[in-house]
């Protein structure tokens, strides 16, 4: 019997995780995570979405990062009745995560009504809210690691630790006579055991992520990893100011926690202050000191007298007299949260360092302070950048792509079609060029936003539905919003560089005129009365711009 997938995100980028497979019988959703990055994606966000929730029988969750759970909640608020399977550790995390999402998006939904300038517009609306989470988090069903189960007539599945952060899972699915295998997100040590074991005459259609799919890196052991981050904390801090550290909340910030606190016990760090300034970060822990992996013998790191949560805003407002100090806060890519702030104080310090801990996606603040930003556009400021930006690559969840490789290779044989995503263009093209060659794979496809494939079993897939016309910009490396603000941030400096007021009147007289003169290359249709959410997450990419590099 044939089966439909659609990709509904995480098609040429690596935010907004969703994909819909369709029986005769039956409809499933693999994931529904928030768009991430730049505006043009995370407008996204407020689209109608392109299947009807009521009519899913089944939603099945890989692991509670935002980019594959944060649109969870809007689905029971637009009629999800279904069981949402997961691994057991993610319904104790989703509550947190979400409820903590549906607060910023209240929050910045008040901020923007409460605007002179959107008196008598259409209020803008938070995507969905605390009961939305409740409901959501009641319908979560945890399932054991490598335990069968059968939530409906011919389908049967069962989760295998993918290694990547706590509860994420890779998705084992027999449906309709077809065996199919999502590897969610993976992490490194996923790459070098055998599990999931291939079944009999091997897996029909494999999905598998490609996060670093163009990215060898060097795979430390835990103690080479301490020290790493114990020389750059002793480099950063003998500057005199304060290390920031932009970090998840969810497992991120914990490791991070442990291995200071392991220098500190061991001698190798001085002790000094560290703050955890995430208030969501500090309700995880709660769950993370649950079930994390390796339980530690003696006192837990996360009770160490120099180990501060902050948890108030007050609290959080009085780090702004400190120097000397490690401060941990979210979010990870630096497109929220409190580490924005920490990040307008400190980023024009010269004795301050930034540390980047983790992957910076395409349009986010962290990925242009990594490229070397001489300025930045936070919250409508331009900031200028003095402190160091550091970046050290041994946190990383994912693996790499020597790793993607053999977690593949261990896939053989495929007999119809391996699909990547969870991926920018640059690593899917070179991870489908590197699969390739390997014995008992087809060649990979990358499908694009929207596309639709036909599986039948042992067979190639087949294209069955178009892309969105707008795929190709959606996922470009930078929108417009991005040149916008890079254009304003150096805008006055290079005014100034020209010889005359004549030349600066001319200058602006020319832009005017282009802006003037240029027609509307597109129309779109935005249903469910998106365009009034749409239009104010315009105003926000003018007011409140995250991730724009200023010219030089």
């Amino acid at each position: 019997m044939s089966l439909e997938l659609i990709f509904h995100g995480a098609a040429g980028t690596v935010t907004g995780s969703c994909m819909e497979l369709r029986s005769e019988r039956h409809r499933l959703l693999i994931d529904c995570g928030l768009y991430q990055g730049s505006r043009s994606l995370e407008a996204l966000n407020y689209e109608q979405l392109p299947f009807d929730p009521a009519e899913l029988d089944l939603v099945i969750l890989t692991h509670a990062h935002l980019d594959h759970s944060g649109r969870l909640p809007l689905l029971v608020r637009e009629g999800l009745r279904a069981p949402i399977l997961s691994a057991l550790p993610n319904r104790q995390l989703l509550g947190p995560l979400l409820a903590d999402a549906a607060n910023l998006q209240a929050a910045d939904a008040e901020r923007r009504n409460e605007r002179p300038d959107r008196v008598g517009l259409p209020r803008f609306e938070p995507l969905y809210d605390f009961d939305d989470v409740e409901r959501l988090v009641a319908q979560v069903e945890g399932l054991a690691i490598g335990k069968w189960a059968e939530p409906l007539p011919s389908i049967s599945l069962r989760f295998w630790d993918a290694h990547h952060i706590l509860g994420a899972a890779s998705v084992e699915l027999r449906i309709d006579g077809q065996a199919l295998l999502f590897s969610g997100d993976i992490g490194p040590r996923a790459t070098v055991i055998p599990d999931p074991p291939a079944p009999p005459g091997g897996w029909d259609h494999v999905v598998c992520e490609a996060t670093y799919g163009n990215r060898d890196r060097t795979i430390l052991t835990v103690e080479q990893r301490r020290e790493l981050l114990a020389g750059e904390i002793e480099a950063a801090l003998a500057h005199g100011g304060n290390l920031i550290i932009p970090a998840f909340a969810l497992e991120r910030t914990q490791v991070l926690i442990e291995d200071i606190v392991a220098g500190f016990d061991a001698g190798r760090i001085a002790p000094m202050p560290v703050f955890v300034d995430a208030p969501l970060a500090d309700r995880v822990t709660q769950a993370y000191r649950r079930f994390q992996r390796s339980p530690r013998s003696g006192p837990s790191p996360f009770d160490h007298p120099k180990v501060r949560f902050t948890r108030s805003v007050e609290e959080s407002k009085d780090l702004n007299r400190l120097s000397g100090a490690v401060i941990i806060a979210g979010s990870g890519m630096c497109t929220g949260g409190r580490v924005r702030h920490h990040l307008v104080r400190n980023l024009p310090r010269v004795d301050s360092t930034v540390l980047l801990v983790g992957y910076q996606a395409r349009g986010t603040l962290g990925a242009v302070l990594a490229g070397g930003a001489r300025a930045v556009r936070i919250s409508g400021r331009d900031v200028p950048v003095r402190a160091r930006v550091r970046t050290i690559d041994a946190y990383s969840g994912h693996a790499d792509r020597s790793g993607l490789l053999r977690w593949l290779e261990k896939r053989t044989p495929v007999k119809g079609t391996v699909f990547l995503d969870h991926g920018e263009q640059p690593a899917l093209d070179q991870l489908s060029r590197d699969a390739a060659m390997l014995a008992g794979l087809p060649r990979p496809l990358t499908p694009v936003l929207g596309e639709r494939f036909l599986l039948e079993a042992g067979q190639p897939a087949q294209r069955i539905g178009n892309p969105r016309g707008d795929a190709a910009s959606l996922v470009a490396s930078e929108d417009w919003r991005n040149r916008y603000a890079a254009f304003i941030a150096g805008l006055e400096a290079r005014l100034r560089a020209l010889p005359s007021d004549a030349a600066r009147r001319a200058a602006l007289e020319a832009a005017d005129r282009a802006i003037a003169a240029e027609p509307p290359s597109e129309s779109v249709t935005y249903p469910r009365g998106a365009r009034e959410a749409f239009a104010a997450n315009e105003d926000r990419a003018l007011e409140d711009t995250h991730a724009e590099a200023a010219s030089p």
